[in-house]
């Protein structure tokens, strides 16, 4: 996943965008945009994730999405004080399907990344 920030400042937007089944998001020209880009040959992965899933040089879509979406919930979740409860979060269980690919081979390889991720965004000192 390639986490790319966009400042808006000095574009004149307003109104709503939605990404897929994501909540739509209201933007004003102050505002500052994280975009995903999995496939991106400069993608910075989160902490962790060139440990787990060794890429060579084709580019795990699934594990991607999964894994920063984990890490994500696990760094959000330790901020707040919650215990470390992966398979209990909204994220988990909420994932796009990409077209041509088998359901429940996605859910499987997508959750494993997930929780691969949440551990190590849970993690403080790292």
């Amino acid at each position: 996943m390639n986490l790319v920030k966009t400042g808006l400042a000095g574009v004149a937007l307003a109104g709503t965008l939605s990404f897929g089944g994501i909540r739509p998001l209201q933007l004003h020209a102050q505002d500052t945009v994280v975009v995903h880009q999995y496939d991106s040959p400069d993608w910075q992965a989160p902490r962790g994730y060139t440990e787990v899933y060794h890429e060579d040089g084709t580019p795990n879509m699934v594990a991607r999405q999964g894994y920063a979406a984990g890490f994500s919930q696990g760094q959000a979740d330790v901020s707040r004080g919650k215990k470390f409860e992966p398979t209990e979060s909204d994220a988990y269980g909420k994932a796009s399907i990409p077209k041509g690919m088998d359901k429940d081979q996605f859910k499987q390889q997508f959750r494993e990344a997930f929780v691969k991720g949440y551990t190590n965004g849970y993690k403080k000192d790292q």
